[in-house]
């Protein structure tokens, strides 16, 4: 296998820690997006040649970073784990729409593979809940950012830790204003356990991986890896909240696997 790809698939797994983590904690969603990035960035730039011009260079992705970040915690916030999920999970078929501007053009592999790794992610979350429509919404426009920041992140030709760790920098700049409005929240134990799950599996591994892997791998190919996000989920909800997996979540993650399989071989 790709070591990109083996490497996506930890990043993918991974991702599936940031709701439990996000439910879990009491801080704002402006306190988790800013230390998440701020102290993941500082832990890499130990590592890498990162500077004031490098942040500035790669502001652009750390926006869409930042704004994916804030609207994906607000959606878990303002509407189901479930829809939240769901809908954020929408992302690679807007990197499919979205793949006219790079080199990495759409095949019809690609196109079966995000359709059924998306009905998989239905079936992990059947029976779905209507939710509350505005942060559905949230999480739509979250899918989108973060599509917009992999399709064009395969573009840069950069040293993969002096990118990740000016794109972590400059989304915690961005994200710091926000501070101001809402506050720390409720710093306890709990909150900043939460907070250190957050830095170092989602951003650190997940994030990492995307930005290491992008110009290797397809947008596309990145994007459906990460749909093992919720089938993770629903493994750590049973050992950590006893929720027995249902038929439907045992069909639905056995598509989503199957559908990393399919574009990973």
């Amino acid at each position: 296998m790709n070591k990109y790809y083996a490497l996506l698939i930890i990043g993918g797994i991974s991702f599936g820690t940031a709701s439990i983590f996000i439910k879990l904690s009491n801080m704002t969603p402006a306190a988790l997006a800013f230390f998440r990035f701020f102290i993941a960035g500082l832990i890499l730039s130990a590592f890498s040649h990162v500077s004031p011009r490098k942040i500035i260079k790669y502001s652009s992705f750390g926006l869409l970073l930042a704004l994916h970040m804030i609207t994906f915690i607000i959606s878990v916030y303002t509407t189901t784990i479930i829809d939240a999920t769901v809908l954020v999970s929408t992302s690679p078929f807007f990197v499919i729409l979205l793949s006219r501007f790079t080199a990495f053009k759409n095949t019809r592999k690609e196109i079966i593979a995000s359709i059924i790794g998306f009905i998989g992610v239905i079936l992990v979350n059947f029976p779905l809940t209507l939710g509350y429509l505005v942060g559905n919404i949230i999480a739509i426009i979250s899918a989108f950012l973060i599509a917009v920041y992999t399709t064009f992140l395969s573009k840069v030709n950069e040293d993969s830790l002096t990118l990740t760790s000016s794109i972590f920098l400059s989304s915690s700049i961005f994200t710091f204003p926000l501070l101001f409005i809402q506050g720390l929240g409720q710093v306890d134990l709990t909150s900043i356990l939460s907070l250190l799950g957050l830095i170092f599996l989602p951003t650190l591994i997940g994030h990492t991986s995307i930005i290491v892997s992008s110009g290797k791998v397809k947008p596309q190919h990145i994007e459906i890896i990460g749909l093992l996000e919720p089938v993770t989920a629903s493994i750590l909800a049973f050992f950590i909240f006893n929720q027995i997996p249902s038929l439907y979540q045992i069909i639905g993650a056995s598509l989503i696997i199957l559908a990393v399989i399919y574009v990973v071989k």
